[in-house]
C-alpha cells in the first residue's frame, strides 16, 4: 500500500512538473491567449481620458537644481558640488513626442560659471525622459568668452509639467570633461 501511495504521489508531482515547464516554454500560448478579453472601445476612450496631461508648443519648462556633484571625467579624485538651471521651450508636438529649444540656463561646475548659449532637446509621448546637446560659453579673465559643449539628459517624475526632476550632464570645455548629476524642480 504504502509503494502504491509513493508511486501515485511521484506521478503527481511528475505532471505538475511537466504541466509547469510546458506553461513556461509557450506550448500552452495559444491556449491562454484564446482565453483572453480585449478592450472594449468604451474602457479604450475610458483610458485615454485618464491619460497624462501632454505638453504644450510654446510652454517654458525650468529645471532648477536643489542639489548636484560633478565629477571630472578621468581623474577620480576630481568631484565636487555642481548647480545649474536650465530652461527649455517646448517648439513641436509630434505623435510620437515633442521637441524643444533650451533657451537659457546655467551651470556652476568647479568654481566656474557656464552660460547656455544654445541648445535642443527631445521628450517622447509621455514627457517623461528628455535627451538634448548644446553649447556654453564662460568668460575669463581676459575678457574673451572660451566656449563648450554638453550633452544632457533629464528624467521627470510623472511629466515635464511636473514638480521634480533628475538631469546629467557630460560637459566639455576645452580639454577638461565633467560628468554632472543634478536634482531639481520643476517650473511650467
Amino acid at each position: 500500500m504504502k509503494t502504491t501511495s509513493t508511486k501515485v504521489a511521484t506521478l503527481g508531482a511528475t505532471v505538475g512538473i511537466v504541466a509547469a515547464l510546458l506553461a513556461l516554454s509557450g506550448v500552452l500560448t495559444p491556449v491562454f491567449a484564446a482565453t483572453q478579453q480585449t478592450p472594449s472601445a468604451t474602457n479604450a476612450a475610458a483610458a485615454s481620458t485618464t491619460a497624462i496631461p501632454g505638453l504644450t508648443v510654446g510652454q517654458v519648462i525650468t529645471i532648477t537644481s536643489t542639489q548636484g556633484q560633478f565629477r571630472v571625467v578621468g581623474d577620480k579624485s576630481a568631484n565636487g558640488t555642481a548647480s545649474g538651471t536650465m530652461t527649455f521651450t517646448v517648439t513641436g508636438k509630434f505623435d510620437g513626442g515633442y521637441s524643444l529649444s533650451i533657451t537659457a540656463g546655467s551651470l556652476d561646475v568647479n568654481g566656474t560659471t557656464y552660460a547656455v548659449s544654445s541648445g535642443s532637446a527631445e521628450s517622447g509621448h509621455y514627457a517623461h525622459h528628455m535627451v538634448g546637446q548644446g553649447t556654453t560659453t564662460v568668460g575669463t579673465t581676459s575678457g574673451t568668452a572660451a566656449s563648450g559643449a554638453f550633452l544632457m539628459r533629464a528624467t521627470a517624475r510623472g511629466t515635464f509639467g511636473g514638480e521634480y526632476a533628475t538631469m546629467s550632464l557630460d560637459l566639455q570645455s576645452g580639454t577638461t570633461e565633467y560628468a554632472i548629476f543634478l536634482i531639481g524642480t520643476i517650473q511650467g
